[in-house]
């Protein structure tokens, strides 16, 4: 998959410490105008029409997301119809903004005005590139804070267990419209920065010099096809999104400009910010960290290999399908130089793909019968259902390769 998901190089980590300005007396570095339009009232769901309203804005940094090939594949090209089902209902957008790091939030004005007093610089750990040219991006997040703690609290994606519920632990999330939730989540209502496929205002900062040719600067939230990159320090970028097939495409090498040159921009921090109000379950995906979030594929066996009890089976009642453990550019049908697909094969199917159980977040969970955690050729595999001694489950729907 290097060729289609190459996104991995792109964190460049550093110290975790937040970096204040150049006094620590707390003196805003910067302000961010924001004006949010729309009825809050008609878009709330029926479970929290009893309680009161906190809007909030929350500047919410950016991270990498390595899209899972599954999703990355089928979310945009219907080549499987039991695929595609399972990539609606279990991948976020593979082009969308995956939070990292909550910053700054304010109360929203009853004209719907807010002003976020920015004190800190964004760390290391959300900036990508070299510290002479370093960049961050970061989308301003409209929610409602309903346990009033004055921040905003990410959402993590469902389990993808029979018996088992939504959430887990810190962080689990209650649908919308349920009747008994144990926590008061945070439901968001719009965003500045929702997807690469959709118009976008994103707020930059900028460490030295823009460098268009920087590579992970063309992978990190692209924006091909503006001439100008963001200036030094802080301003706000807007793009009108590019097609998802568009996309994919780059992933895979296929050259070519994403965006309109018309739809950019670059302003200064004295411009608004204009965020219209949307129903909370168009808008989840800048809110959702972990489980799917990372993207990266983390395989599971379909029984607990040595215990003596069996973990749960997967709901199959939720979408699901058998696929190749493996995907290729070679599905997208286009020609990409350097790339052989004459003896690429999509017809086995030794892994199963379950999408999770509804929930604010999305994920899916791939399974199959021999592999690691995170590499389904191991060399020393950490579970082996693909022998006559240790078969597959009964429940288990593809096909097997026991050995005989």
């Amino acid at each position: 998959m290097k060729h289609l998901l190459p996104l991995l190089l792109l964190l460049v980590l550093g110290c975790q410490d937040k970096v204040l300005g150049l006094t620590d007396n707390a003196t805003p570095l910067v302000h961010i105008h924001v004006k949010v339009t729309g009825d809050l009232q008609a878009l709330r769901p029926e479970s929290t029409l009893k309680e009161t309203p906190h809007l909030r804005v929350a500047l919410v940094w950016g991270g990498v997301y390595n899209p899972d090939p599954f999703c990355g594949i089928y979310q945009v090209l219907p080549l499987d119809p039991s695929a595609t089902a399972v990539a609606q209902a279990g991948c976020r957008d593979i082009f969308g903004f995956v939070p990292q790091q909550v910053g700054e939030s304010v109360a929203v004005a009853p004209d719907g005005t807010a002003t976020i007093d920015l004190i800190n610089l964004p760390n290391a750990a959300v900036l990508v590139g070299e510290v002479t040219s370093r960049v961050g991006y970061a989308s301003i997040l409209v929610f409602d804070d309903r346990n009033n703690n004055g921040t905003l609290e990410l959402h993590r994606a469902a389990q993808n267990r029979n018996g088992g519920g939504p959430g887990g632990g810190p962080g689990g999330m209650q649908t919308p419209d349920s009747a008994t939730p144990t926590t008061l989540t945070d439901f968001v209502y719009g965003a500045s920065f929702i997807s690469q496929t959709q118009p976008d205002q994103r707020i930059a900062y900028l460490e030295g010099t823009f460098d268009a040719n920087n590579a992970l600067y063309g992978l990190f939230y692209p924006r091909t096809g503006c001439a100008t990159g963001p200036t030094t320090g802080f301003s706000i970028l807007s793009a009108g999104g590019f097609a998802p097939i568009d996309g994919l495409k780059a992933l895979a090498g296929v050259a070519g400009d994403l965006e309109d040159p018309a739809t950019c921009s670059v302003k200064t921090l004295d411009a608004v910010i204009e965020i219209p109000l949307q129903a909370t379950e168009t808008v989840r995906d800048p809110a959702c960290t972990g489980g799917g979030s990372t993207g990266v594929i983390r395989y599971s066996p379909p029984s607990q290999p040595g215990a003596t009890k069996q973990q749960p089976q997967p709901d199959l009642t939720q979408p699901w399908a058998c696929m190749p453990i493996h995907y290729s550019p070679c599905l997208l049908g286009v020609p990409i130089p350097g790339l052989d697909c004459s003896a690429f094969d999509a017809t086995s199917r030794p892994a199963l793909a379950v999408a999770a159980v509804p929930s604010d977040c999305k994920s899916t969970t791939h399974y199959i019968l021999k592999g690691c955690q995170n590499d389904a050729n191991c060399e020393t595999p950490d579970w082996d259902f693909t022998t006559a001694a240790n078969p597959p489950p009964a429940w288990w729907p593809c096909a097997t390769g026991v050995k005989p």
